[in-house]
């Protein structure tokens, strides 16, 4: 059993962080939380204004009064997703967010992330281009980190099916 975890940043920069966090899971529970970036231990100040307006559509503001602090979201992190064998994300950046997510929260993951496309080569013997095509089969990409992690684990299903 696996499931699948996206994330939304401020940018996509070296100074960028994460702003929203989403996972799926394989009986079909989907959830997303907003990261108060005020929370982090780290400076998270650098606000790509661009992302913002065309990308994610997630405002500084709203994360500042929705968003959770990093410390609950590992937590629940941690306690969602640390029963599965295998958690995957569909890209390099989603390692990167991860990895300065628990950086600031001075925590450790209870799960391993996952590049899919490595993960197919690696075990299955199966292209990147295989799975973007069955992601493309998903609809367009929304950019919200609930949404888009729901998408990533219907086209993994669809390219190994859910063991």
């Amino acid at each position: 059993m696996w499931a699948t975890l996206d994330f939304e940043a401020s940018g996509l920069s070296e100074f960028s962080y994460p702003i929203e966090v989403g996972y799926s899971l394989p009986s079909g529970i989907d959830d997303s939380l907003l990261i108060n970036p005020l929370s982090a231990s780290d400076e998270w100040v650098h606000w790509d204004t661009f992302s913002e307006l065309h990308i994610h559509g997630i405002t500084r503001d709203e994360l500042e009064r929705d968003g959770k602090q990093v410390v609950d979201v590992c937590q629940h992190l941690n306690t969602v997703l640390g029963q599965y064998e295998l958690v995957f994300c569909d890209s390099e950046w989603d390692l990167f967010w991860l990895g300065r997510l628990y950086h600031a929260a001075h925590m450790r993951p209870s799960f391993m992330l996952t590049e899919i496309c490595c993960w197919l080569k690696q075990h299955n013997g199966i292209d990147r281009t295989y799975f973007q095509l069955a992601l493309e089969r998903q609809g367009p990409v929304k950019h919200r980190a609930r949404y888009d992690a729901k998408q990533i684990r219907l086209a993994l299903n669809t390219v190994i099916g859910n063991r």
